[in-house]
This record gives structure tokens, C-alpha cells and sequence, in this order.
């Protein structure tokens, strides 16, 4: 893995504050994490250049360790991507509803702005979100409260579909046979016929699978 200069002095400048609050940074994965104890919570960053500009997104999102053991059993991950993979994941601009948002650098003053917005945005709302989605209750209310609806906070709906399922069935979820069939008529219309199969196959699981 190739770092640029401007991605080691910009993780370097951010790792006091990300340390603060527990999160290590993981050079080969081009984020800070912070163990939890249903997994693990990240901040990831995408830096790319054009022309002397810098453009950077933020995402940040949870693992939560249980739901991804049963999820990736289904999924068509590479080996290596499954034992990463976040359970929700969002990007700053996402979350605040902001479209195609990225922080643009091309000076030393937008870098430290850059910084301090970053900074400002975890302080505020970031860390709060990620230490309130760490439960399964919370992360089945995100996946599952609009079944109909996509969910922002996963980029893969076709996933969400999995791992929504899951956790309805790890938290007795009422509404489980209904969220069942919306995501299979979901899977019906934007699905392989390979997404499909694993799907039935997950269902069967659960349909067995007893938590306690």
C-alpha cells in the first residue's frame, strides 16, 4: 500500500484528537477504529487528488461482531472484506443530508479548516451516533424501522437485507414474518438469482436458529 505524503500528514494531524477517544489508527485500512464490545467502531477516509486539489469523503459506521458471524456465512465477500466489514456505515456528507458532499483541500488553510471540521463534526454528533448504535436494538431500529424504504445508513441494500434480518431475529423483532417478505420482494426485483437462494437459505437458518 502507497501513502501519499498529503494522507500521512493528514492522518497524523487528526491522530491526538481520534486517540482522545480511544481510536487507533490503522494505516493499511486508511482509518481509526476503537474496539467495542460487540466489535468495533471506525472512521474511514478516501483521499483523491485532481490537479493540486485534494478531496477527501468521511465515512464512519459500527461492526457489530454477532450480526456479521451470520451475516457473512450468506454474503459473496471476499474473506479478507468479511472480517472488516461494518454493520452500518455513513458518510459525513450522508448524514447530513448533504449530496455528493466531500471536503475540498488546496492550501494549508483549508487543510487546518478541514481539520477542525472534522474534529467539530465527531465532537457534535459523530462519536454520539456511533456509541448509540452500538446495540442491537438501536442497529434493528436503523435497519428495519422503514423496510420499504432504502436505509442511508448501509450502502448495499441488497446486504441490508441480510443483516436486517438478523437482527430482527436477534432482538424478537414483532414485525420479523413481515420484514421477511419485504426484503425478499426486494431481493426479488433487485437481487441475483444467487442473492435470492442465499437469502431462502438464510431464512431457513433463522428459521432454526435459537440465540439463547
Amino acid at each position: 500500500m502507497i501513502l501519499s505524503k498529503f494522507e500521512v500528514k493528514f492522518y497524523q494531524q487528526l491522530e491526538s484528537f481520534f486517540q482522545s477517544q480511544n481510536f487507533g489508527l490503522v494505516l493499511d485500512q486508511k482509518q481509526f477504529r476503537k474496539a467495542t464490545q460487540n466489535g468495533f467502531q471506525n472512521i474511514i477516509f478516501s483521499v483523491s487528488e485532481t490537479q493540486k486539489e485534494f478531496w477527501i469523503e468521511v465515512n464512519f459506521g459500527v461492526r457489530h461482531e454477532f450480526i456479521e458471524q451470520i451475516a457473512q456465512q450468506f454474503l459473496n465477500n471476499a474473506h479478507g472484506y468479511s472480517q472488516s466489514a461494518n454493520t452500518l456505515v455513513i458518510s459525513i456528507g450522508k448524514f447530513q443530508e448533504l449530496k455528493y458532499f466531500r471536503f475540498k483541500i488546496t492550501d494549508e488553510e483549508q487543510l487546518s479548516k478541514t481539520l477542525e471540521e472534522v474534529k467539530i463534526f465527531f465532537k457534535e454528533t459523530g462519536f454520539d451516533f456511533l456509541n448509540n448504535s452500538n446495540t442491537l436494538r438501536n442497529i434493528d431500529d436503523i435497519l428495519n424501522d422503514s423496510p420499504t424504504q432504502p436505509c442511508r445508513f448501509v450502502y448495499n441494500q441488497v446486504h441490508r437485507c441480510f443483516k436486517g434480518l438478523i437482527v430482527a431475529k436477534l432482538t424478537d423483532n414483532s414485525s420479523f414474518a413481515t420484514i421477511t417478505n419485504i426484503y425478499r420482494h426486494f431481493l426479488l426485483k433487485n437481487g441475483t438469482d444467487n442473492d435470492l437462494l442465499n437469502y431462502e437459505h438464510l431464512v431457513s437458518f433463522l428459521h432454526h436458529y435459537n440465540p439463547n
